[in-house]
């Protein structure tokens, strides 16, 4: 009976990727030294900031936009300052950029946080007072702070052009002849490498998904599927939700279908069925508003109500499989 187990077990590992994957100890590379992080810069606006370089941006430039909060969000270019400095410790967020695993986005805001080295192929921040991140989760896995969790912010990724256009006025950092272009990186950190393990057989490693967490639960989706379509409806444990993809700077980000009001307006929350809508918009059947990617009711009659985020992050399979080992796969 034992030999017949033993012999069984490689049949069940393939079958089940992931069981083989939580059975490796995670590999901790630390090569703190790797990214300088950029702590608190001096903040502009984004129509201030295309006229001083605008030289030196491109429509086409990538940028990690966070979508709420004064001034509608802002956001931040990739070239000059996501790839050369990898951590930003600001007073808007903490905002992170791991190349190798294909993902961007931001965490409550702190001034404490470096660029440490790699884990399970993730990028891994450090805080002053020693604990140890995951830049995927903003869970804490060694140090003072242990097994807790960072607090996301909703953020997405963009194209400097698109946001320009619908957000002008929103947050831009102050790009001073200092901030230089550094083109995005071709070649994988040796030390992103050396710290993986086993992938998940069900996905090639690389393939780009938006992974979506909710606490305990966890989905991945493949962006080829959300290319043929942009408007996706799932759900994640007992919650609905939508995912919404934008063709032109090949974008996803999930929400709940509940809205909220602007500041100064009383109002309660409501829920709202989305549809597609003309030009890479969406529309709620209540009221017929349009609302964009961000999530933003942008005309009718909720404009400047804002949908609920849902924590969602475009990033490579073998990355979103390694930290969340449980992950159901959306086909």
């Amino acid at each position: 009976m034992r030999a017949l187990l033993f012999l069984c077990l490689p049949l069940v590992l393939l079958a089940f990727p992931a069981l083989a994957q939580q059975t490796t100890e995670p590999i901790l590379v630390s090569k703190p030294g790797a990214f300088k992080a950029l702590v608190n810069p001096n903040c502009s606006h984004c129509r201030d900031e295309a006229k001083r370089r605008a030289k030196d941006l491109r429509g086409d430039d990538r940028v990690l936009c966070w979508i709420r909060g004064y001034s509608d969000g802002g956001a931040i270019p990739f070239r000059f300052f996501l790839v050369p400095y990898r951590v930003i410790s600001d007073t808007y967020g903490v905002f992170v950029f791991d190349a190798d695993a294909g993902f961007a986005r931001g965490f409550e805001k702190s001034l404490d946080f470096d660029f440490h080295g790699w884990r399970n192929g993730v990028m891994v921040m450090k805080h002053k007072d020693g604990t140890l991140y995951s830049c995927l989760t903003g869970k804490a896995f060694a140090g003072p702070k242990k097994g807790t969790r960072l607090k996301t912010i909703p953020t997405l990724v963009s194209d400097w052009g698109a946001w320009l256009k619908n957000y002008p006025q929103a947050v831009a950092y102050h790009m001073f002849d200092k901030y230089q272009p550094v083109e995005m990186p071709t070649k994988i950190e040796p030390g992103s490498v050396k710290s993986r393990g086993p992938v998940d057989g069900r996905l090639p490693a690389e393939t780009p998904i938006l992974g979506v967490a909710d606490g305990e639960h966890a989905r991945a989706i493949p962006l080829d599927i959300l290319a043929k379509k942009n408007l996706l409806h799932d759900t994640i444990g007992d919650k609905k939700y939508v995912v919404l993809w934008y063709a032109p700077t090949g974008t996803a980000a999930a929400y709940l279908p509940l809205a909220q009001p602007p500041e100064k307006v009383k109002a309660e929350r409501r829920s709202l069925s989305l549809v597609s809508g003309k030009d890479g918009t969406w529309l709620d059947k209540e009221t017929g508003s349009t609302w964009d990617i961000a999530g933003r009711a942008v005309a009718g009659k909720l404009t400047g109500w804002t949908l609920t985020w849902l924590d969602s992050t475009q990033v490579r399979w073998f990355a979103w499989a390694a930290e969340y080992p449980k992950t159901m796969l959306y086909r």
